[in-house]
């Protein structure tokens, strides 16, 4: 439990520390945010990414391959709500165990261009990465 309060404190440590102090707004069609979550797996194995929404259902979005990076499509009816985004390391034969894997805290990605979540080989280093343009 000590571990998961670490990784969140790390996530949002890094989601203060990625968006930029005074950027101005614009209103217009390219800054309707986005619905896209890219992924960056540093860890040591293949990881599930799953969205949990305001309810707290998890919402499969997909595997990231160690050393890989990809993107994910977060459905229009969990992006206009409050989620946040939860990653499980999958090796052969684990089970789904919330005590080893990472969260982001509550995404607002509205005003976001991009969302990045950098996962490290150990876990509770892994950062979000929020860019407002």
């Amino acid at each position: 439990m000590k571990r998961m309060y670490r990784v969140a404190l790390m996530l949002g440590l890094g989601a203060a520390i990625a968006a930029p102090v005074g950027a101005t707004e614009t209103d217009g069609p390219d800054r309707a945010g986005t619905n896209e979550i890219y992924v960056v797996n540093n860890h040591g194995v293949s990881v599930r990414v799953y969205a949990e929404d305001a309810q707290g259902k998890l919402h499969r979005l997909g595997r990231v391959a160690r050393g890989s990076l990809k993107a994910f499509q977060i459905p229009d009816d969990i992006s206009a709500q409050d989620f946040r985004i939860k990653v499980f390391p999958s090796p052969a034969g684990s089970e789904q165990s919330d005590d080893y894997g990472v969260k982001t805290n509550v995404l607002d990605v509205a005003s976001a261009r991009q969302v990045t979540l950098w996962l490290e080989s150990d876990l509770s280093r892994s950062v979000v990465e929020i860019d407002r343009g």
